[in-house]
């Protein structure tokens, strides 16, 4: 038995080499599935082991005690104070801005932030509150940036100063940094010259934050780098060959309680603020969601290969049919002609899966950039590259590739099989019309119903599968019924173009492989593409409403340091941070939905005309946008975004259970908090607004990019005479505009920047002078802000598009192999044509224009599915998975333009088995058996 496999084997193989393209076609769609699948797994890892690297706990993950008033700042003194009144959990740090570039200085400079912890604490203190597990972790921390000698396997970087003789420092830097950081091995200041020339020999490890520099203090503080306190800041401006750094705030290594924080103020004389570490190492996580996309793309285009594959099979089996019949005549069995089919496959697994492996790679490191950027600029989530078991990652791929594949050629081998029996062949007939419309009727009666039981992201990721399969099945019914009545309208005086038409009929029923694989891949590519013009009118639109001013300033100086000119006037953007506890339904005093607290971000928004004409809602509570708007200003209730509304289910006039106001990051301050906790307090006053605003829903307003729930209060319900608060409240933005620009009620916003009193200049003067302070501010025309908004959206879906493209060449293979099967079948009839005086150029441009027609009605039938396919991307797939929906865009351009490059495709690759093609005069082309 065994010997004769292994002969039935050979003999296969022999097989093999006599038409070696065909094998090469199976390994290398088994090559392409496997490059789709190792490119989405190593994205994935690569995400996930990034924001494992994020969770891990760091030096600057805990609480950090920061001035509230950002003008002010902690002295040396301070700190040695409150370290001997007993708070020796509390640990300083500076920290300034450095620029990282290559030896020849001028290639992606890259700027990263340098930290200076006080590390002598660790060696041998105890900390108040903290076990000493913990105690002992942090000086291992420490005495990693301290050591002299970096660790093995620690994979330094060394970064060396410009200027010379230097100093050496050790440090710490994070890998995900150290990752992206490729030439970069200069170190300078921003905008100034060398005045700390350091040679840094830092080792990577999770204990120092993102896109940091982790060093000692003592070392932060050399050259002619200087500590600096607020008294110390006027004598920095006399002193050019130095730099005043002052101190940016105490680590926090346990909770401190409203006790201690009471205490701390009244030791530092000021009052401060007490921020997470994610204020100061600021990160974020991928989605599910996202993952899941990526995976169903993959599984797409692993789905469409699997098509080529199933083409091919037929192809190689359909030309050894003459050989294995004399096989069978020669006594060998069923099954074990069948088994030697399947080792024949299971060795072209193992020599395709490694290749793919390796392109796999390949590709998941030439997008590493474009992912990189993605990620940071969309989820504010890292990617590294992935450290993954490669012995475990080839069997995974052979495991799934060859189990697929057994799968899929039961088909083909049945078909086979049934080849070599003696049965009579059946006609296939095609279902009447009436039943095929009421089997369509039925199917999407179905689908409609399905759809609305979808409840969350892989429900509504099934649903996709489920309605690219009924689709199929509908394109397969309709098909042959398209292609008979276009049989019947075609002209009889044409016989070419005739048999063209007549012969696309019976092609509908012997392509049903090729057919599906191209049809799933268009109505794919129709759905990705109408999604992604839709997402993108829709954000361009709304960002062009929304960005209301000409211009818009960015700075990191305290809301009360800021200093315009008279010729503009501002409106800056002020936030807060709060939790949602509940929601009344309509005035209730029954909460319909008690969940656990969730975050929430309780953002200004402006109340003059230009911020109404601005606001873009999607639902209001009140008859018009005047009404509501009338209410909102007056503080008798507020605008949520989608993402707030959709995660709560919360529905218009309901009423908001709102606790815990505070300043961002500032869970612990208790001179911030709001510390009424009454479930109905919702007119209670705080010390972040002058009156607390009714948490009415008067509207639900679209949030594109925004992952969290936000909540839009009217500007002057924040304000107030306290420089502290309003510096805290403070989010770096401003909007600007001409000081006569009429705004409605723009005296209200004037107070809030201070002016100063030069006279009068131009606007452009003005603008001009900002520019000029680069240190402090940058400005933003508004057409340069939707520009950049643009790119970065455009950049981000580069990744769908390459997938997109990629499964479409891969359906037009399945055609052309599918063109080549059945050329071997009708050499019959393309000989009858080339004896009757028909050109071989004629019977090829015959065979092409009927896959070219058969392709054009399968894209015609692919639209509406495409479209229904967008629609479900945007309002289930999205409304899960990012909790924001937006209004479906039917752009014809975009719908000519998948069509066009499809058909495009299809027809370059169908060139290639047409050009081999040599109809003869004679019908000797049949092979002998």
């Amino acid at each position: 038995m065994l010997r004769t496999l292994l002969l039935t084997t050979s003999a296969l193989f022999a097989m093999a080499r006599k038409r070696p393209w065909e094998p090469l076609l199976i390994m290398f769609a088994i090559l392409l599935a496997n490059a789709g699948l190792i490119t989405v797994l190593l994205i994935n890892e690569g995400a996930t082991q990034g924001e494992l690297l994020q969770r891990e706990q760091g030096l600057l993950s805990n609480n950090i005690v920061v001035p509230a008033d950002k003008a002010t700042h902690f002295s040396k003194e301070q700190y040695a104070l409150i370290r001997q009144s007993g708070f020796t959990q509390l640990i300083a740090f500076a920290e300034r801005n450095i620029v990282l570039t290559c030896e020849d200085n001028e290639k992606n400079p890259v700027m990263l932030k340098l930290i200076g912890v006080d590390t002598q604490p660790f060696l041998g203190s105890t900390f108040k509150g903290l076990p000493q597990r913990e105690v002992n972790r942090l000086q291992s921390m420490a005495s990693q940036a301290a050591s002299t000698s970096p660790r093995v396997n620690s994979n330094p970087r060394v970064f060396k100063s410009g200027r010379s003789p230097s100093f050496p420092v050790n440090g710490l830097i994070h890998p995900a940094t150290s990752a992206k950081l490729s030439c970069h091995k200069v170190l300078s200041e921003v905008d100034k010259p060398p005045l700390w020339p350091a040679s840094v020999t830092a080792v990577t490890t999770s204990a120092a934050p993102h896109n940091t520099l982790l060093i000692a203090i003592a070392d932060f503080y050399k050259g002619e780098v200087r500590i600096a306190n607020d008294a110390a800041n006027h004598a920095s401006r006399e002193e050019p060959t130095s730099m005043q750094v002052p101190l940016a705030g105490f680590i926090s290594f346990v909770s401190l309680t409203a006790e201690d924080i009471r205490h701390l103020e009244a030791l530092l004389g000021t009052r401060v603020s007490v921020v997470g570490g994610d204020a100061i190492n600021e990160t974020g996580s991928l989605p599910e969601s996202f993952r899941l996309n990526l995976w169903a793309m993959s599984a797409l285009m692993g789905v469409v290969a699997l098509f080529i594959v199933l083409n091919a099979l037929n192809l190689m089996y359909r030309t050894r049919l003459p050989n294995i019949i004399r096989l069978r005549q020669l006594g060998v069995s069923t099954a074990t002609l069948i088994s030697a089919l399947y080792v024949e496959l299971f060795l072209y697994c193992i020599v395709s899966t490694p290749l793919g492996i390796v392109v796999g790679f390949q590709a998941a490191s030439f997008l590493s950039p474009v992912i990189s950027g993605t990620f940071a600029s969309l989820f504010s989530a890292v990617f590294v590259n992935p450290d993954v078991n490669l012995l475990a990652l080839f069997t995974l791929a052979l495991t799934v590739t060859f189990s697929s594949l057994v799968l899929f050629a039961l088909v083909p081998i049945k078909t086979l099989s049934n080849t070599l029996t003696l049965k009579r062949a059946k006609e296939g007939k095609s279902l009447p019309l009436v039943a095929v419309l009421v089997a369509s009727v039925t199917a999407v009666m179905f689908l409609i119903l399905i759809e609305k039981l979808i409840a969350s992201t892989e429900t509504a990721l099934l649903f996709v599968a489920l309605l690219l399969l009924f689709s199929c099945a509908l394109v397969l019914l309709w098909l042959p019924i398209l292609s008979k009545g276009l049989a019947s309208m075609a002209p009889k005086k044409w016989p070419v173009f005739y048999y063209v038409i007549a012969n696309m009929h019976l092609l509908s029923g012997k392509t049903r492989l090729a057919v599906c694989a191209f049809f799933i891949a268009l109505t794919a590519n129709i759905g990705m593409n109408t999604m992604t013009d839709s997402f993108r009118n829709a954000t361009e639109q709304w960002l062009t409403q929304r960005l209301y001013s000409p211009y818009y300033l960015y700075t990191d100086l305290p809301l009360s340091k800021v200093t315009l000119p008279p010729s503009l006037s501002s409106t800056p953007l002020l936030k807060a941070q709060g939790e949602v506890l509940g929601v009344y339904p309509n005035s209730s005093k029954t909460i319909a939905a008690n969940t656990p607290p969730s975050a929430v971000s309780i953002s200004s928004y402006p109340a003059h005309q230009t911020g109404k004409n601005a606001l873009v809602l999607d639902a209001l509570a009140e008859p018009s946008l005047d009404a509501a708007w009338s209410k909102f200003v007056t503080g008798k209730g507020v605008f949520i975004n989608q993402q707030l509304a959709f995660a709560h289910g919360i529905e218009l006039g309901n009423t908001l259970r709102i606790e815990n106001i505070r300043l961002r990051n500032s869970p612990s301050s208790a001179s911030f908090a709001q510390t009424s906790s009454k479930p109905g307090a919702l007119e209670e006053v705080s010390d972040i607004f002058s009156t607390t605003p009714t948490w009415k829903v008067l509207g639900i307003y679209p949030d594109y990019g925004n992952l969290n729930g936000q909540i839009l209060v009217p500007l002057p319900y924040f304000f107030q005479d306290n420089d502290v608060i309003k510096n805290a409240l403070f989010s770096g933005v401003m909007a600007l505009y001409p000081a006569n620009q009429d705004t409605g009620n723009s005296a209200l916003f004037n107070g809030m920047a201070k002016q100063n009193t030069t006279p009068n200049t131009k606007v452009d003067d003005a603008l001009s002078a900002l520019t000029a302070k680069e240190g402090e501010y940058t400005l933003y025309a508004k057409q340069e802000l939707l520009d950049i908004s643009m790119q970065t959206f455009d950049r981000t879906f580069v990744l769908t598009d390459g997938l997109n493209i990629t499964t479409l060449l891969v359906a037009g293979i399945a055609f052309a192999v599918s063109l080549t099967v059945l050329t071997l079948g009708s050499a019959a009839e393309l000989s009858v044509l080339r004896a009757l005086g028909i050109s071989q150029f004629k019977v090829k441009l015959a065979l092409f224009m009927q896959y070219m027609l058969l392709c054009l009605l399968s894209a015609l039938l692919a639209i509406p599915f495409g479209i229904y396919l967008a629609y479900v991307f945007i309002n289930l797939v999205n409304r899960y998975a990012f909790n924001w929906v937006y209004p479906l865009a039917i752009n014809t351009q975009v719908l000519f333009a998948s069509v066009g490059v499809s058909l495009l495709i299809v027809s370059l690759v169908l060139l290639l088995p047409l050009g081999k093609l040599r109809p003869k005069v004679d019908l000797r082309q049949e092979a002998q058996l």
